[in-house]
Protein backbone atom coordinates (compact mmCIF):
# COMPACT_ATOMS: atom_id res chain seq x y z
CA UNK A 1 0.00 0.00 0.00
CA UNK A 2 2.91 2.17 1.02
CA UNK A 3 4.55 1.58 -2.63
CA UNK A 4 1.08 2.42 -4.50
CA UNK A 5 0.36 5.62 -2.70
CA UNK A 6 3.92 6.86 -4.04
CA UNK A 7 3.38 6.38 -7.07
CA UNK A 8 0.15 8.10 -7.31
CA UNK A 9 2.12 11.03 -5.40
CA UNK A 10 4.68 10.70 -8.58
CA UNK A 11 1.71 10.12 -10.81
CA UNK A 12 0.06 12.95 -9.21
CA UNK A 13 3.50 15.34 -9.78
CA UNK A 14 4.01 14.22 -13.06
CA UNK A 15 0.16 15.65 -14.07
CA UNK A 16 0.83 18.76 -13.00
CA UNK A 17 4.15 19.38 -14.23
CA UNK A 18 2.44 18.11 -17.62
CA UNK A 19 -0.60 20.31 -17.58
CA UNK A 20 0.54 23.29 -15.55
CA UNK A 21 4.56 23.11 -15.17
CA UNK A 22 5.61 23.96 -18.96
CA UNK A 23 4.64 26.26 -21.88
CA UNK A 24 5.37 23.04 -24.71
CA UNK A 25 2.77 22.59 -26.90
CA UNK A 26 1.52 19.61 -27.98
CA UNK A 27 0.22 18.40 -31.85
CA UNK A 28 -0.78 16.22 -34.29
CA UNK A 29 0.14 16.00 -37.80
CA UNK A 30 -1.66 14.44 -38.68
CA UNK A 31 -4.52 12.73 -37.89
CA UNK A 32 -6.72 11.46 -40.04
CA UNK A 33 -10.48 11.68 -40.07
CA UNK A 34 -11.48 9.06 -42.48
CA UNK A 35 -11.73 6.48 -39.87
CA UNK A 36 -13.25 9.00 -37.02
CA UNK A 37 -16.61 10.76 -36.46
CA UNK A 38 -16.28 14.01 -35.98
CA UNK A 39 -17.94 13.57 -32.08
CA UNK A 40 -15.59 10.75 -31.40
CA UNK A 41 -12.93 13.56 -32.83
CA UNK A 42 -14.38 16.42 -30.69
CA UNK A 43 -14.44 14.64 -27.74
CA UNK A 44 -10.96 12.74 -27.90
CA UNK A 45 -9.19 16.44 -28.64
CA UNK A 46 -11.34 18.10 -25.66
CA UNK A 47 -10.26 15.73 -23.62
CA UNK A 48 -6.99 16.23 -24.20
CA UNK A 49 -6.95 20.05 -23.53
CA UNK A 50 -8.76 19.40 -20.22
CA UNK A 51 -5.58 17.42 -19.31
CA UNK A 52 -3.14 19.66 -20.48
CA UNK A 53 -4.06 22.57 -19.78
CA UNK A 54 -5.45 23.59 -23.46
CA UNK A 55 -1.94 23.16 -25.37
CA UNK A 56 -3.13 21.20 -27.93
CA UNK A 57 -3.09 22.47 -31.66
CA UNK A 58 -4.91 19.70 -33.61
CA UNK A 59 -3.45 18.59 -37.37
CA UNK A 60 -6.02 17.14 -39.52
CA UNK A 61 -6.50 15.53 -42.80
CA UNK A 62 -8.12 12.86 -45.02
CA UNK A 63 -4.98 10.73 -45.44
CA UNK A 64 -3.94 9.36 -48.76
CA UNK A 65 -6.19 7.37 -51.10
CA UNK A 66 -3.73 3.91 -51.06
CA UNK A 67 -3.91 4.39 -46.96
CA UNK A 68 -7.39 4.42 -46.30
CA UNK A 69 -8.33 1.96 -49.27
CA UNK A 70 -5.74 -0.55 -48.62
CA UNK A 71 -4.88 -0.17 -45.07
CA UNK A 72 -8.55 0.89 -43.89
CA UNK A 73 -10.99 -0.71 -46.12
CA UNK A 74 -12.59 2.94 -46.69
CA UNK A 75 -13.61 4.70 -49.83
CA UNK A 76 -12.05 7.31 -50.36
CA UNK A 77 -14.20 8.85 -52.65
CA UNK A 78 -14.36 13.28 -52.67
CA UNK A 79 -11.67 13.53 -49.99
CA UNK A 80 -12.38 17.39 -50.90
CA UNK A 81 -16.37 17.13 -49.75
CA UNK A 82 -15.59 14.80 -46.55
CA UNK A 83 -13.10 16.83 -45.31
CA UNK A 84 -15.32 20.30 -45.95
CA UNK A 85 -17.89 18.59 -44.72
CA UNK A 86 -15.84 17.06 -42.11
CA UNK A 87 -14.63 20.58 -40.67
CA UNK A 88 -18.02 22.26 -40.70
CA UNK A 89 -19.15 19.99 -37.82
CA UNK A 90 -15.95 19.77 -35.93
CA UNK A 91 -15.72 23.28 -35.73
CA UNK A 92 -18.70 23.89 -33.75
CA UNK A 93 -18.48 21.10 -31.65
CA UNK A 94 -14.63 22.17 -30.19
CA UNK A 95 -16.71 25.54 -29.73
CA UNK A 96 -18.67 23.12 -27.14
CA UNK A 97 -22.01 24.37 -29.63
CA UNK A 98 -24.67 21.92 -30.11
CA UNK A 99 -24.64 20.91 -33.62
CA UNK A 100 -27.00 19.40 -36.18
CA UNK A 101 -25.26 18.50 -39.38
CA UNK A 102 -27.22 16.59 -42.51
CA UNK A 103 -24.26 16.54 -45.36
CA UNK A 104 -24.08 14.34 -48.41
CA UNK A 105 -21.72 12.27 -46.91
CA UNK A 106 -21.57 13.01 -43.07
CA UNK A 107 -24.47 13.26 -40.50
CA UNK A 108 -24.25 14.84 -37.31
CA UNK A 109 -26.16 15.22 -34.10
CA UNK A 110 -24.41 15.83 -30.74
CA UNK A 111 -22.82 18.10 -28.22
CA UNK A 112 -19.77 17.71 -26.58
CA UNK A 113 -19.62 19.13 -23.05
CA UNK A 114 -15.59 19.00 -21.11
CA UNK A 115 -15.25 21.19 -18.21
CA UNK A 116 -11.94 23.18 -18.45
CA UNK A 117 -11.03 22.32 -21.95
CA UNK A 118 -10.93 25.49 -24.79
CA UNK A 119 -11.52 24.80 -28.25
CA UNK A 120 -7.96 24.02 -29.48
CA UNK A 121 -6.43 25.47 -32.47
CA UNK A 122 -7.25 23.25 -36.00
CA UNK A 123 -4.72 23.07 -38.75
CA UNK A 124 -5.84 21.34 -42.15
CA UNK A 125 -3.12 19.36 -43.97
CA UNK A 126 -3.85 21.00 -47.46
CA UNK A 127 -1.15 20.61 -50.09
CA UNK A 128 -3.37 22.02 -53.03
CA UNK A 129 -5.80 24.30 -53.89
CA UNK A 130 -8.97 23.30 -52.95
CA UNK A 131 -8.08 22.07 -49.62
CA UNK A 132 -5.77 25.31 -48.81
CA UNK A 133 -8.85 27.49 -49.51
CA UNK A 134 -10.61 25.39 -47.29
CA UNK A 135 -8.24 25.50 -44.79
CA UNK A 136 -8.02 29.09 -44.53
CA UNK A 137 -11.82 29.77 -44.33
CA UNK A 138 -13.11 27.04 -41.98
CA UNK A 139 -9.77 26.20 -39.91
CA UNK A 140 -6.98 28.00 -38.44
CA UNK A 141 -4.42 27.08 -41.09
CA UNK A 142 -2.16 24.69 -42.39
CA UNK A 143 0.13 21.86 -41.30
CA UNK A 144 2.37 20.96 -44.43
CA UNK A 145 4.86 18.14 -45.41
CA UNK A 146 7.92 17.86 -47.67
CA UNK A 147 7.02 21.27 -49.01
CA UNK A 148 10.28 23.27 -49.79
CA UNK A 149 10.25 27.17 -49.58
CA UNK A 150 9.44 28.53 -52.85
CA UNK A 151 6.60 26.41 -52.15
CA UNK A 152 5.26 27.90 -49.54
CA UNK A 153 5.92 31.42 -50.79
CA UNK A 154 4.61 30.88 -53.88
CA UNK A 155 1.49 28.51 -53.29
CA UNK A 156 0.70 27.61 -49.75
CA UNK A 157 1.05 30.82 -47.76
CA UNK A 158 -0.54 33.16 -50.50
CA UNK A 159 -3.97 30.94 -51.22
CA UNK A 160 -4.60 29.92 -47.23
CA UNK A 161 -3.96 33.61 -46.57
CA UNK A 162 -6.20 34.82 -49.15
CA UNK A 163 -9.06 32.26 -48.40
CA UNK A 164 -8.78 33.44 -44.34
CA UNK A 165 -9.17 36.94 -45.61
CA UNK A 166 -12.24 36.51 -47.58
CA UNK A 167 -13.85 34.86 -44.92
CA UNK A 168 -12.69 37.78 -42.76
CA UNK A 169 -10.73 35.09 -40.45
CA UNK A 170 -7.59 35.84 -38.38
CA UNK A 171 -4.39 35.18 -40.40
CA UNK A 172 -3.80 31.50 -41.01
CA UNK A 173 -0.88 29.50 -39.33
CA UNK A 174 1.43 28.03 -41.67
CA UNK A 175 3.60 25.28 -40.23
CA UNK A 176 6.10 23.51 -42.36
CA UNK A 177 7.14 19.98 -41.00
CA UNK A 178 10.48 18.93 -42.62
CA UNK A 179 13.36 16.71 -41.43
CA UNK A 180 16.35 18.76 -40.48
CA UNK A 181 20.20 17.48 -39.54
CA UNK A 182 22.72 20.02 -38.93
CA UNK A 183 26.07 18.30 -40.02
CA UNK A 184 29.28 18.39 -41.76
CA UNK A 185 27.75 15.86 -44.03
CA UNK A 186 24.63 16.86 -45.65
CA UNK A 187 24.89 14.91 -48.79
CA UNK A 188 24.98 12.12 -46.94
CA UNK A 189 22.00 13.13 -44.68
CA UNK A 190 19.94 13.78 -48.23
CA UNK A 191 21.01 10.45 -49.20
CA UNK A 192 19.51 9.06 -45.89
CA UNK A 193 16.02 10.41 -46.55
CA UNK A 194 16.24 9.70 -50.06
CA UNK A 195 16.56 6.17 -49.01
CA UNK A 196 14.13 5.79 -46.30
CA UNK A 197 11.07 8.44 -47.79
CA UNK A 198 11.64 7.97 -51.68
CA UNK A 199 8.49 6.11 -52.09
CA UNK A 200 6.36 10.05 -51.17
CA UNK A 201 6.93 10.50 -54.55
CA UNK A 202 4.70 7.23 -55.54
CA UNK A 203 2.26 9.86 -53.62
CA UNK A 204 0.55 11.84 -56.23
CA UNK A 205 -0.09 15.21 -54.01
CA UNK A 206 3.72 14.59 -52.98
CA UNK A 207 4.76 14.41 -56.49
CA UNK A 208 3.23 17.69 -57.30
CA UNK A 209 4.38 19.22 -54.54
CA UNK A 210 8.42 18.49 -56.01
CA UNK A 211 7.33 18.94 -59.38
CA UNK A 212 6.13 22.74 -57.90
CA UNK A 213 9.68 23.16 -56.02
CA UNK A 214 11.45 21.57 -59.14
CA UNK A 215 13.28 18.85 -57.26
CA UNK A 216 13.12 15.29 -57.68
CA UNK A 217 11.96 13.75 -54.17
CA UNK A 218 12.37 14.04 -50.18
CA UNK A 219 16.17 14.46 -49.99
CA UNK A 220 16.02 17.68 -51.52
CA UNK A 221 13.83 19.42 -49.67
CA UNK A 222 14.99 18.47 -46.23
CA UNK A 223 17.41 20.77 -44.25
CA UNK A 224 20.74 19.39 -43.70
CA UNK A 225 23.80 21.40 -43.58
CA UNK A 226 26.25 23.04 -40.29
CA UNK A 227 24.92 25.54 -38.36
CA UNK A 228 25.01 28.82 -40.29
CA UNK A 229 23.47 27.21 -43.32
CA UNK A 230 20.33 25.61 -41.19
CA UNK A 231 19.71 28.64 -39.56
CA UNK A 232 19.17 30.52 -42.63
CA UNK A 233 17.07 27.87 -44.32
CA UNK A 234 15.06 28.41 -41.15
CA UNK A 235 14.93 32.23 -41.71
CA UNK A 236 14.03 31.73 -45.22
CA UNK A 237 10.91 29.77 -44.43
CA UNK A 238 10.03 32.19 -42.06
CA UNK A 239 10.43 35.34 -44.98
CA UNK A 240 8.32 33.17 -47.01
CA UNK A 241 5.28 32.95 -45.07
CA UNK A 242 5.53 29.82 -42.53
CA UNK A 243 4.74 31.23 -38.87
CA UNK A 244 6.15 27.77 -37.11
CA UNK A 245 8.65 25.17 -38.42
CA UNK A 246 8.06 21.61 -36.78
CA UNK A 247 11.37 20.40 -37.11
CA UNK A 248 12.18 16.87 -37.23
CA UNK A 249 15.75 15.64 -36.32
CA UNK A 250 16.94 12.82 -37.82
CA UNK A 251 20.76 10.79 -38.15
CA UNK A 252 22.84 9.35 -35.69
CA UNK A 253 22.37 10.43 -31.54
CA UNK A 254 25.48 12.79 -32.26
CA UNK A 255 24.05 14.57 -34.97
CA UNK A 256 20.33 14.51 -33.30
CA UNK A 257 21.77 15.98 -30.34
CA UNK A 258 23.87 18.66 -32.89
CA UNK A 259 20.54 19.70 -34.18
CA UNK A 260 18.74 20.16 -31.28
CA UNK A 261 21.73 21.99 -29.78
CA UNK A 262 20.92 24.72 -32.44
CA UNK A 263 17.11 25.10 -32.36
CA UNK A 264 17.45 25.52 -28.91
CA UNK A 265 19.49 28.15 -29.16
CA UNK A 266 16.65 30.00 -31.49
CA UNK A 267 14.41 29.70 -29.37
CA UNK A 268 16.29 31.38 -26.99
CA UNK A 269 15.60 35.03 -26.57
CA UNK A 270 17.72 37.46 -28.17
Amino acid sequence: MVGGAAYRRRAHRRHRRGTRGTGLRLGTAVVTTYPRHPLALAGQALTVQAATGNRLTLGIGPGHKHQVETALGMSYERPARHTREYLSALMPLLRGEPVRFDGEIHHVAGHIRTPGARPPSVLLAALGPVMLRTAGELADGTVTVWTGVRTVATHIAPLVTAAADAAGRPAPRVVVNLPIAVTDDPGGARAWIAEHFGGSRQVPSYRALFEREGVSGAGDVVIAGDERHVSGELRRFADAGATEFIAVPFGPPEQIARTLTVLGGLNEPG
